[in-house]
C-alpha cells in the first residue's frame, strides 16, 4: 500500500510539474490578434479565402517563435463591419485588421486607427516610394497615414472585341479619348434586324462619375469642405455623360444587354476581368463573343484614369501588442503575401515591384486567353494614373446627396452650368450643416 501511494505522490507530482511548464509557456506566448473576413470584398468567386491569411501567419509564427496570431473566421462581407464596430464597443477590437473603403473615413475621424508616419521613417523596409500613390493615398486623411493598401483594383472598360470587329471598327488604344469613345459608340448603337427597335448600343454602365475621373475633375474637395461638381472640369464631365445617356434615349439597355453581346462597352472592376476571363468562369458567363479590357477613354483636361477602390489594413489606435506593426507589414509590404493576390485573389497588389514583376505578368498571360491587351502596361499605367475618393465621414451619405441631384440636373434641357451650380450650392449647404 504505501509503495502504491508513494507511486501516486510521485505521478501527481509529475504531472503538477508539466502543469506548471505548460503554464509558463503559455504566459510565455504571445498572442496577436487579426480581423478578416471571408470571400471576397469585389463578390469575386474564391477557392480558399484564407489562403493569403493562413500563409501569411505561418510565415509570421516561423519567424516569431513563441507568437501565435489568431483570427475569427466566417465573417461575410456584409457583416464585417458591424462586427468591427460590435468589437470596438466591447473593448477587444483586433490588433491588426483589414478596413474597408466605406468604413475608413469614419474609423480614421474617431481616433480608432493608429498614426503609422512615424513607423514607416524608422523602419528602413518600408517606403512610400514601394506603393502606387493612390492606393497609399487611400489611407491617408489630411496628410496622416492610418492604414496601409492591402488589395485594390482600378476600373477598366471592358469591350465586346467581336461586336467592334462586325462593325469593322479596331480595339482603341489606350491613349483614347471622350471623342474617340462618342464617335464609336454612335456607329454603333443601331437598330439591326430592322424591327424600329435599337437593340445594339455603345456602351452601359458609364457615368458621369467615370467621366469625372477621366478629366480631372472631381466631386467634393478631399477634406469635404465643399463640393466641386460646378467647376469648369467637372461641367465638362458632366456634360459628356449627358452626351452619350442622350445617345440612348428610349432605348431598354441592361446589363443582360452587355452579357448578351449587344453592348461594346462597359466600365468593370479589374477583379470582374480577373474572374470571368479564365476558363471556366469565362464559359459560364462570356462565351458568346470575345471581350478584353483597355483603359478608360480620356477627357479633354484629363487621361484615361479611374477611380481605385481599395481594402486597407491597419493598427488598433488601442493596441499595445509590440508586434502588431511587423504583422501589419507581413499584409502589406511582404512580396510573398502580395504575390498570392494574383493567384489566391482577384485583386491587384498596391506594390509596384509585384504587380510590375516578370513572375506576375506570366501569371496574368497564363489566365487570359488570346490576345489579351491586359498587360505590365495597361495594368502598370491604370495604377499609376488612378485617383482615390475622399474620407471624409459624411461622404457616403453626400454622395448619395449628390447622384440624385447630379442625375435630376441632367434630365433638364436648360444650362447644364447654372443647374450644376445649384447642385453645388446645396451640397455645400449639407456639407457645412
Amino acid at each position: 500500500m504505501r509503495r502504491w501511494l508513494e507511486r501516486i505522490a510521485a505521478m501527481v507530482l509529475v504531472a503538477a510539474g508539466c502543469v506548471g511548464l505548460s503554464a509558463y509557456a503559455a504566459a510565455q506566448e504571445t498572442v496577436l490578434t487579426v480581423g478578416f473576413l471571408a470571400g471576397s470584398y469585389w463578390d469575386a468567386p474564391l477557392g480558399n479565402c484564407y489562403a493569403i491569411i493562413d500563409a501569411a501567419i505561418e510565415r509570421f509564427e516561423e519567424e516569431h517563435p513563441g507568437v501565435r496570431v489568431e483570427y475569427t473566421s466566417g465573417i461575410l462581407k456584409r457583416d464585417y463591419s458591424e462586427w468591427l464596430a460590435g468589437e470596438y464597443l466591447m473593448g477587444q477590437e483586433p490588433d491588426v485588421f483589414l478596413v474597408l473603403p466605406e468604413d475608413f473615413g469614419m474609423l480614421a475621424e474617431l481616433d480608432a486607427l493608429q498614426p503609422l508616419d512615424g513607423l514607416i521613417a524608422s523602419d528602413p523596409d518600408v517606403s512610400r516610394t514601394d506603393f502606387y500613390s493612390a492606393a497609399l493615398d487611400s489611407g491617408a486623411v489630411d496628410g496622416v497615414q492610418y492604414a496601409l493598401p492591402y488589395e485594390c483594383v482600378p476600373t477598366l472598360m471592358f469591350v465586346n472585341k467581336t461586336l467592334l470587329e462586325s462593325e469593322g471598327i479596331p480595339v482603341p488604344e489606350n491613349d483614347w479619348t471622350w471623342d474617340d469613345f462618342y464617335t464609336i459608340c454612335q456607329k454603333i448603337t443601331r437598330d439591326t434586324d430592322g424591327d424600329g427597335v435599337i437593340d445594339q448600343f455603345g456602351s452601359y454602365g458609364y457615368t458621369w462619375r467615370n467621366a469625372l475621373a477621366s478629366n480631372e475633375a472631381a466631386l467634393f474637395a478631399a477634406d469635404g469642405s465643399r463640393s466641386r461638381i460646378a467647376e469648369p472640369a467637372s461641367v465638362e464631365a458632366v456634360a459628356f455623360a449627358q452626351k452619350l445617356e442622350q445617345l440612348y434615349a428610349d432605348c431598354d439597355i441592361t446589363a443582360r444587354s452587355f452579357d448578351e453581346g449587344h453592348v461594346a462597352f462597359r466600365p468593370f472592376l479589374f477583379s470582374d476581368y480577373r474572374t470571368y476571363q479564365p476558363y471556366p468562369w469565362r464559359i459560364k458567363r462570356y462565351s458568346d463573343f470575345e471581350w478584353d479590357c483597355i483603359q478608360m477613354p480620356g477627357g479633354p483636361s484629363g487621361t484615361g484614369r479611374s477611380e481605385l477602390s481599395t481594402v486597407l489594413a491597419a493598427i488598433s489606435s488601442r493596441s499595445q501588442n509590440p508586434l502588431a506593426w511587423d504583422f501589419l507589414k507581413e499584409l502589406t509590404c511582404s512580396e510573398q503575401t502580395q504575390s498570392m493576390l494574383y493567384t489566391d485573389s482577384h485583386g491587384v497588389s498596391a506594390l509596384r515591384r509585384v504587380t510590375q514583376s516578370e513572375e506576375i505578368q506570366q501569371i496574368l498571360r497564363h489566365d487570359t486567353p488570346g490576345e489579351s491587351q491586359l498587360g505590365l502596361e495597361l495594368l502598370s499605367d491604370a495604377m499609376e494614373q488612378a485617383t482615390t475618393a475622399p474620407h471624409f465621414r459624411s461622404y457616403d451619405q453626400a454622395l448619395l446627396l449628390a447622384e440624385s441631384l447630379v442625375d435630376t440636373a441632367m434630365q433638364d434641357d436648360h444650362n447644364l452650368s447654372l443647374q450644376l451650380l445649384r447642385v453645388q450650392r446645396e451640397l455645400d449647404e449639407y456639407l457645412q450643416s
